[in-house]
């Protein structure tokens, strides 16, 4: 239900008075904030993250997947990445840039660095909020003023740099709802853009509906995802993402790739 009021909301966004919208934070205040309440600096102490996640997807048709796959996320430096699939498959990512292991053995493809970089992007983004709101390539956002069922709440506009995520259909401006009083995240969203609707023509919704405390910080715990058109309307497709969250040690071969881990292990030597 709130999600159908949250789209009626988007496409009816109302703009505060000239003389509120001065006194109004701007967004980067408002995203700082946002982190506060979630935990802020504990974040950071953990070194690392592990989200093992699980997700149950029914499409219109009735049809019904599963996927399981494990996060783990340096929280100092969010350009360290790692992705762990049931079958062997890793996908890592950090400073120097992206690999991926099929089989236990490297990817070498010309391609490879760039397409795990933005598999990670991708995966993290929706599920990490507000952390990965300030992720390297999250565009400069932008803060509107407004009411949501006499909430007073935040818009914020989103927009990424060019190839941030791997699917083209997700690299558009997304939106999201944040609520004044404590700074929580109500839904976000976004809808593929125009030259990308004959072919991909369902956007997605997000809701967290729990969160897990670590040590003063909130992690989404589970998060409810719809399919939305480009008026905002849901379609049959939903996607529901459970989370388990956990403070893991960091440790620098988690984001290394194998030729990087040698490399590391012969200068040892």
């Amino acid at each position: 239900m709130l999600c159908r009021r949250l789209s009626v909301f988007l496409s009816l966004v109302v703009l505060a008075s000239s003389a509120l919208a001065q006194e109004m934070p701007n967004a980067k205040q408002i995203v700082e904030r946002m982190i506060a309440a979630a935990g802020g600096d504990a974040f950071a102490e953990f070194g690392a993250v592990q989200l093992v996640v699980h997700e149950e997807q029914t499409r219109n048709d009735g049809t019904q997947t599963t996927k399981e796959y494990t996060l783990v996320v340096d929280t100092r430096d969010l350009a360290n990445l790692r992705l762990e699939h049931p079958n062997g498959t890793v996908v890592g990512a950090n400073a120097a840039g992206g690999w991926g292991v099929v089989d236990g053995v490297l990817d070498d493809r010309p391609q490879a660095p760039t397409m795990a970089r933005k598999t990670l992007n991708q995966t993290v983004f929706p599920l990490l909020m507000p952390f990965s709101l300030e992720m390297e390539g999250v565009g400069i956002i932008e803060a509107r003023e407004s009411t949501l069922e006499g909430r007073d709440v935040w818009v914020l506009a989103i927009p990424f740099s060019k190839g941030f995520f791997l699917s083209p259909v997700l690299t558009t401006t997304w939106l999201m709802v944040v609520a004044q009083d404590d700074y929580s995240i109500l839904g976000y969203e976004f809808v593929p853009p125009v030259e990308y609707r004959k072919v991909s023509p369902v956007g997605v919704r997000y809701r967290i509906l729990k969160h897990h405390e670590i040590e003063g910080v909130k992690i989404a715990e589970q998060i409810l995802s719809v399919g939305i058109d480009p008026q905002g309307q849901e379609s049959g497709l939903t996607r529901v993402t459970k989370i388990e969250s956990s403070a893991r040690f960091w440790e620098p071969a988690l984001f290394l790739s194998p030729a990087e881990l040698a490399a590391l292990e012969e200068e040892e030597e």
